[in-house]
């Protein structure tokens, strides 16, 4: 929103909690990055727990970045339009027990020509048409589809073999040189790393290069946010931060916009207390920090013969959805998107780490983990994203004994798997089995990875790079945060366009759907100040 809002002629103060870091900082070191997370999110700091009985743990749980640009450096560039039935999951699906199922407040037709302008500033690589089931569009991407290295290739052959549709995945990473950016170099630092040459598309890349031109955009970096300041009228008046001293400062605004992903902009909320709020911003319903969605995954390694060079190109390069709609024989609803992934064969010390015979008492040393180990080349990962229904106790609150280093509250996730995801992670697992046989994988075997791939309800997810819901929109104040502009029931002049407003995750990456809806609530925001309403 910062580039159309500057753009537009207006006034923006940007307060970013963290630093900005150049892009020659933009490391591959993988023990610095990935594992020990000391270049993006040195501070973060959260705990979990199965229930309110249970106690919460510290961690880092989720993968987010606290600098200049956001999480969005870090992403891996999948991008995917929802499709329509995901728009309208309780009208779809009807009840189901545990689950706080809610309709969209608007449809895919609202927000496709939004999904067009995301798709073209972000340049998506794809191939338009391949996925019979995709959404419908009125234009092909701008950029054509990345070659398929060798795992994508047997993926491609084996999904083919068994029945399926495989295709292209887009993603927003340059495949030939765009805009003044480079092609990508397919280094297969993506996932968890800055792109050096930014031919991957993020915010810092895109977005905020156009947003200084403007001169219209004061962009103050290490500022904390940790309250938005109320006026007696019930508007937001600005915000109130700490900079990288921990001296407070206060900036005035007319229209505030929070988007802190579903975690921070939720905690911010909490914090933001007040006699006219007091139990958080924005809360008269009580849905602030609740349900928070984590998309899970199934996940299946498998041996094949030669390299699968999974530590050159993109994350993934091939896809099938056939399995992404409802099937009433399968004993849950929705589904998710399959593809040939290198999450965890790209990176050798992960790889070490999530060694998938771990539960079973396989040491992780001696002849056997060694073994493991040099099976590194050939080894052939097949994952999923799986939808992720929404629980109203599944939340997000202030941790009250935890505090972070401005002695603040840290974020508490209060999280258990409902019922239907375990089934469908479960059901995955078995298709994805199934399909590494038809890719030529032997010896295939799922991933036991607690926190991000699980086998019962005692193994929620714990945390995610797609966070969703906490502040749903909806048109009802009783039952949501925001309405389908993304603005608070309750003050006016406050807006949290991030994937905070989700009322259900569908089977997707959410990226390119949080880009298309911001393009679409920053132009509203453009109209109506036009219009002198605001």
């Amino acid at each position: 929103m910062i580039q159309q809002l500057s753009e537009a002629g207006f006034e923006v103060v940007a307060l970013e909690r963290g630093p900005e870091i150049e892009s020659s900082r933009f490391s591959e070191d993988e023990l610095e990055v990935v594992v020990r997370d000391r270049l993006f999110s040195p501070h973060q700091l959260e705990t979990y727990r199965a229930d309110a009985e249970s106690p919460a743990v510290p961690g880092r749980y989720n993968a987010t970045a606290d600098c200049l640009g956001g999480s969005m450096t870090l992403w891996s560039g999948w991008s995917w339009r929802l499709r329509p039935d995901e728009f309208k999951v309780r009208d779809v699906e009807g009840r189901v027990d545990d689950a706080s199922l809610a309709n969209w407040p608007i449809g895919y037709e609202e927000l496709e020509p939004w999904y067009e302008q995301a798709e073209q500033d972000f340049a998506v690589a794809g191939a338009a048409g391949r996925n019979p089931f995709e959404a419908p569009r009125k234009r092909g991407y701008p950029l054509p589809p990345h070659p398929a290295r060798r795992a994508g290739e047997l993926f491609e052959q084996g999904a083919v073999k068994a029945g399926l549709t495989p295709f292209p995945l887009p993603v927003a990473i340059n495949s030939k040189p765009h805009a003044g950016r480079p092609r990508c170099l397919y280094g297969g630092a993506c996932t968890g790393f800055g792109c050096e040459v930014h031919a991957k598309s993020t915010s810092l890349a895109v977005c905020l290069p156009r947003a200084r031109k403007t001169k219209k955009l004061d962009l103050r970096t290490d500022a904390e946010v940790f309250e938005i300041v109320v006026g007696s009228d019930g508007r937001a008046k600005g915000a109130r931060y700490f900079d990288a001293e921990g001296a407070t400062h206060e900036v005035l605004a007319r229209q505030v916009v929070v988007a802190c992903n579903a975690v921070g902009s939720a905690r911010l909320l909490l914090l933001s207390t007040s006699k006219r709020f007091p139990d958080g911003l924005a809360n008269s319903s009580g849905l602030v920090g609740r349900n928070l969605m984590l998309h899970h995954s199934a996940l299946v390694r498998c041996l094949v013969d030669g390299p699968t060079r999974a530590v050159t190109g993109i994350e993934a390069t091939r896809a099938v959805d056939d399995w992404h709609p409802s099937d009433d024989g399968r004993g849950f609803i929705r589904g998710g998107v399959v593809a040939e992934v290198s999450a965890f064969t790209r990176q050798p010390i992960v790889y070490a780490l999530t060694e998938p015979s771990r539960r079973g008492g396989a040491p992780r040393w001696g002849h056997k983990f060694k073994r493991y180990l040099r099976d590194f080349p050939r080894t052939m990962v097949i994952g999923s994203v799986l939808e992720d229904l929404p629980v109203e106790s599944n939340r997000i609150d202030l941790d009250p004994g935890v505090k972070d280093r401005f002695d603040l509250p840290v974020p508490r996730i209060t999280r258990r798997q409902h019922a239907n995801d375990i089934a469908m992670n479960r059901w995955f697992r078995a298709r994805l089995l199934e399909l590494a046989a038809s890719c030529g994988g032997r010896d295939a075997t799922s991933f036991e990875m607690p926190g991000v791939a699980y086998v019962d309800e005692n193994d929620a997810v714990k945390g995610s790079a797609h966070l969703m819901g906490t502040c749903r929109m909806g048109e009802h104040a009783q039952f949501s945060v925001l309405d389908r502009w993304c603005r608070a029931h309750d003050v006016p002049n406050l807006w949290v366009v991030d994937g905070s407003c989700f009322p259900t995750s569908a089977g997707y990456n959410p990226t390119l759907t949080i880009l298309a809806n911001a393009y679409r609530v920053a132009n509203r925001l453009i109209v109506e100040a036009r219009r002198m309403n605001l």
